[in-house]
């Protein structure tokens, strides 16, 4: 039988120091979070919650679970978002006991001007990458998003057998 790739103890140790290494680097390396939130003037956090919304519409519950913060606390950034009209508090159709926050359109806007910014800092990167380490790059971070979007289903699964 075939060794799992979690009990290649070298391969498993390279993967934590270098997820530790990113977490050191990602915020001032590869995107300057700072820049971003001094350019559109808000905290990070309402920027994460956009860019979470981009995906779709989603409950408070939902929406807390995705972003990892209690309830309580996502309230007050959502309620923020919604007086400066980037998001807004709508009734499901399908169970008026459930209500949904939805990107608005000037939430879309600041989105896209988010999204440019960070393209510029791409840009700027001192690191040469050719075309194809590039690709390679995008690749990975693709897989990354894939692993951490299945790895919150998963938990969600286990959550939910758990009770």
């Amino acid at each position: 039988m075939a060794k799992k790739w979690t009990e290649d103890a070298e391969l498993l140790n390279s993967m934590a120091t270098n997820l530790l290494d990113a977490l050191a680097v990602f915020p001032k390396q590869l995107i300057h979070l700072d820049q971003l939130v001094r350019e559109f003037e808000m905290p990070l956090s309402h920027i994460q919650i956009l860019v979470v919304l981009a995906g779709g519409d989603l409950s408070i519950g939902s929406l807390s679970e995705k972003m990892g913060i209690a309830k309580p606390n996502i309230t007050p950034l959502v309620d923020t978002l919604c007086r400066k009209q980037l998001v807004e508090r709508i009734r499901s159709e399908v169970d008026r006991r459930v209500v949904n926050v939805h990107l608005t359109a000037e939430g879309v806007k600041l989105l896209d001007r988010v999204r440019e910014s960070v393209s510029r800092q791409v840009t700027e990167w001192s690191i040469p990458l050719s075309r194809s380490e590039a690709k390679e790059l995008n690749a990975a971070l693709a897989s990354l998003l894939r692993l951490c979007k299945d790895n919150r289903a998963d938990d969600k699964v286990a959550e939910q057998a758990a009770e």
